[in-house]
């Protein structure tokens, strides 16, 4: 197979992505075009990864890199705030070499595949949904033919003046069939990439997604790309990819980045007695959800490594929980995050504000009930109606919207619900985030992991940095 293929995310740098939130951001390289260039390379094509995002790279580096490589195929990924940035990477990428077949994927292009390639002509086609399969495709008809293939299923392209949107592709079964991710392949790989310092504890680390799909129905999450169904690697085989990590690349922290991570609880289960029972002695963190995890549960994660576990709380609000579809009531959370601190672990809930039906008093009782919580870190995004999302869909009834692409990123506020001023929305973000981190026993369990794991101090205090720039004066 004469392909070459350069994958790449565009280049989006830290203020971009975070905003003031940026010295607290994390630098990780993307899981899906490592485990991409994997499926590439079974499939004979010659490789090469270009993470603009995660290394900031300015668009002319990111171009001359690319170009580098002499690509007859270049795939981008990218969200729907980076989506316009590819775009320009691949307007100068197709202006220095006219006959490279540009590709883009992701959660984006998998929400608005016409749309996207409306908005973006330099782009050929898209990948919808999960890429392995789609991608191994395109390489095959790329080195019989070599021109843009406009039938394949889970694809949409151009086809005389038009955007054809093909069928989707089934979801892939059998995860275990694909191969390793070609961590190889990402110059610098580890220590080039960083995560947030919350999730770090030890060094170096890398991020993994060990389950695809979500069964959960909440409003305003995107399931088109991995869909309704939670699939996983079985126990065995995750071992086996951590196992890679921790003697190829010297790997000694995990960040799961699961949604579903503790959604079946017998995998779990399996996954942490293989860990304990052959290794290897990494320590992990990940993802949870309130109605999924148990004590004893918890108790079997802490001895297999886990460390710090996260929880998607949303709002402290019933009515608006129940509203959006979380399914979840606030003592079954409080239960969740109490287990968790008696297991041992580190605890951090994701809290959002300016939901369809927000009021005043609902952001009260959010500040409330974070503040009522035994928790150790908070993360205080503004509600955003994501492309692929059900609250994409109603957002205009419900509020004012912005719908430029770029600014679609969780920090910045483009959907005001009916009620509300976008001044209310920030003072309340700012606000609850002063109200926790001011506090003497959290800033002193702060200091005290901290102290106890000294790497992460200049990391700390850009975040110290991005913590006062967010909140100013808030009280």
């Amino acid at each position: 197979m004469n392909v070459r293929l350069v994958l790449a995310t565009p280049p989006v740098d830290a203020a971009e992505r975070y905003g003031p939130f940026a010295g607290a951001g994390s630098t990780e390289p993307s899981f899906g075009l490592a485990c991409l260039a994997a499926v590439a390379r079974q499939a004979g094509a010659t490789v090469a990864v270009v993470e603009a995002s995660a290394l900031e790279l300015s668009p002319e580096a990111a171009l001359r890199t690319i170009l580098a490589a002499d690509p007859t195929i270049v795939g981008l990924t990218a969200t729907t705030s980076g989506v316009m940035r590819a775009a320009q990477l691949a307007a100068a990428l197709k202006a220095a070499r006219p006959g490279v077949l540009a590709v883009l994927g992701g959660c984006h292009a998998t929400a608005l595949p016409a749309e996207t390639l409306d908005a973006c002509p330099a782009f050929d086609m898209v990948v919808m949904g999960e890429g392995e399969e789609t991608l191994r495709a395109i390489l095959e008809r790329a080195a019989a033919d070599g021109v843009c293939p406009t039938d394949l299923p889970g694809t949409a392209a151009r086809l005389g003046g038009r955007v054809v949107v093909n069928p989707p592709r089934p979801l892939i079964d059998n995860l275990d069939a694909l191969p390793l991710p070609a961590w190889d392949l990402l110059p610098g790989f580890p220590r080039a990439f960083h995560p947030s310092p919350a999730r770090l504890r030890r060094w170096p680390c890398a991020s993994v997604v060990l389950t695809r799909g979500c069964p959960n129905t909440c409003l305003f999450c995107d399931r088109s790309v991995f869909g309704n169904r939670c699939r996983g690697y079985s126990p065995a085989r995750a071992v086996a990819l951590l196992r890679d990590l921790h003697d190829r690349f010297g790997v000694r922290e995990l960040l799961i980045e699961d949604d579903t991570f503790v959604i079946a609880k017998t995998r779990v289960r399996e996954f942490c007695e293989r860990l304990i029972a052959e290794g290897p002695a990494v320590s992990w963190s990940c993802l949870g959800r309130a109605d999924r995890v148990d004590p004893e549960l918890l108790r079997l994660m802490r001895r297999a490594g886990c460390w710090h576990i996260a929880y998607g709380i949303e709002s402290g609000d019933p009515a608006l929980l129940e509203a959006m579809h979380k399914r979840l009531d606030l003592e079954a959370i409080r239960q969740a995050v109490t287990w968790s601190r008696e297991a041992g672990l580190r605890t951090k809930g994701f809290f959002m504000v300016g939901f369809p039906g927000e009021t005043h008093e609902s952001l009260a009782r959010t500040r409330r009930f974070a503040l009522s919580l035994p928790l150790d870190d908070i993360s205080v995004m503004q509600m955003t109606p994501f492309p692929g999302s059900e609250l994409y869909r109603v957002a205009a009834e419900a509020g004012t919207v912005d719908r430029d692409w770029r600014r679609m990123n969780v920090v910045n506020t483009v959907f005001v619900p009916n009620g509300l001023t976008r001044d209310d929305l920030e003072q309340a973000r700012a606000g609850l985030l002063h109200s926790f981190y001011l506090r003497p026993a959290v800033l002193w369990r702060q200091a005290a992991h901290v102290l106890a794991h000294p790497r992460l101090i200049p990391a700390m205090g850009r975040g110290v940095l991005a913590f006062r720039r967010v909140t100013g004066g808030a009280a």
